[in-house]
């Protein structure tokens, strides 16, 4: 019985050891690389978001943030996407309002009631997203949607890990307004 020879308790230190030191090293890379692909997710739905916009444009002449009814009244933003706005850092000075319309409704998803008031669109809008989907970090995607009425900025973002938007709204850059919220880390594309 000379093949029966068992693990030493030596061997086996050494080996939950060497076991131990690769999870040590590769945890914290896959969970990097985590991070890294809910950041790229958010900025490719910012893009998907600004192309959506852009054609709406195209295709109606005008900026999707009238009212429905006479066409004077404008959003303040427009929202869309998550269960949740996400928070409006003192700095930025945002004005989210649960009020605001959904950026399903001002793009004009099939199904959603009631649709965009065509009237203010020249009769053309028609669907530009597939679907409104929340921030990897389920908060909603947010235009200001004011700043389609004058030059300032306008922004689609995502306020990224720590939920609070830290980029000021009429902003030439994102993530200007750190504020009490963590470090900035607004994801986002400027549509004009």
């Amino acid at each position: 019985m000379k093949g029966n020879r068992g693990f030493t308790l030596i061997e086996v230190i050494v080996v939950a050891a060497i076991i131990a030191i690769l999870a040590g090293i590769l945890v914290p890379m896959i969970f990097n690389q985590i991070d890294e692909a809910k950041k790229t997710r958010a900025q490719a739905e910012c893009k998907s978001i600004s192309n959506a916009v852009l054609m709406f444009r195209k295709d109606t002449t005008k900026w999707p943030f009238y009212m429905p009814g006479d066409c004077t009244q404008t959003y303040t933003t427009i929202q869309g996407g998550g269960t949740a706005p996400p928070l409006d850092n003192p700095t930025g000075s945002w004005g989210i309002s649960l009020n605001d319309i959904a950026l399903g409704l001002i793009l004009n998803l099939p199904g959603i009631q009631p649709p965009v008031a065509q009237s203010c669109y020249n009769g053309k809008a028609q669907g530009y997203l597939v679907q409104a989907e929340p921030d990897p970090w389920d908060h909603q995607y947010i235009i200001n949607a004011a700043n389609f009425a004058g030059t300032n900025p306008v922004w689609v973002i995502s306020a990224g890990p720590n939920g609070c938007i830290d980029t000021s709204v009429n902003s030439q850059t994102l993530n200007d307004a750190p504020g009490g919220c963590g470090p900035a880390d607004d994801i986002g594309i400027r549509i004009k």
